[in-house]
């Protein structure tokens, strides 16, 4: 039979408790100002959307890297999913359209922390690491999606360059937010641009 807590102990616990309370509310601050378009708010702004001291921030990351760091890691194993699984099965349009919803679907729910990590990347060698880590399982994705048409080829490595551009969360984001194009458009411009870089016709 094990001893009744202490006093002591369970003044540790709900200490310990309330600080990954906290802490975990200083994560979902900075993921919240990114999602809002604040791609890089100091410290006193991630407090104030956190409901915690500036103080506190320090106490729990070393630095604004390390909070963004751990941040995007948190987002990003919320959709980890998104890196390892997509139907290969079926036909050339099957895995394509395949492919396309899966990366239009991975850039709404991570678009804004995507952009927050590049920024951070610029500041920090871990998040620049794992900014290459995730665009690298990307692009093997994207690849072994089509194999069948990129074997034998002769411009092989032209034609991987291409349609992991054209199917790359940067890219998708530089469609809709630089070149205006429609979202009712999106699919349909990056398939255009596989199937001319695949030499395949409708």
């Amino acid at each position: 039979m094990s001893a009744p807590s202490t006093d002591d102990e369970t003044s540790t616990d709900g200490r310990r408790l309330r600080g990954e309370r906290n802490k975990r509310a200083v994560v979902d601050a900075l993921l919240s100002l990114y999602e809002r378009g604040e791609i890089r708010p100091s410290a006193a702004r991630v407090a104030e959307e956190a409901g915690v001291s500036e103080r506190s921030v320090f106490r729990y990351f070393d630095d604004m890297e390390d909070l963004a760091a751990t941040a995007i890691e948190v987002r990003f194993e919320q959709v980890r999913t998104f890196f390892f699984d997509l139907d290969t099965e079926g036909s050339f349009d099957e895995r394509l359209a395949a492919i396309i919803d899966h990366r239009v679907r991975l850039y709404e729910r991570i678009a804004a922390t995507a952009r927050g990590s590049l920024v951070a990347a610029t500041r920090s060698v871990t998040v620049a690491e794992e900014v290459e880590r995730r665009r690298g399982l990307l692009r093997r994705q994207t690849v072994a999606q089509f194999e069948t048409e990129l074997k034998d080829r002769n411009d092989r490595r032209i034609a991987e360059r291409a349609i992991d551009l054209a199917l790359s969360l940067d890219g998708i984001d530089y469609l809709l937010s630089s070149a205006k194009c429609p979202k009712s458009e999106l699919r349909a411009s990056i398939a255009r641009t596989i199937r001319d870089a695949l030499a395949i016709g409708d």
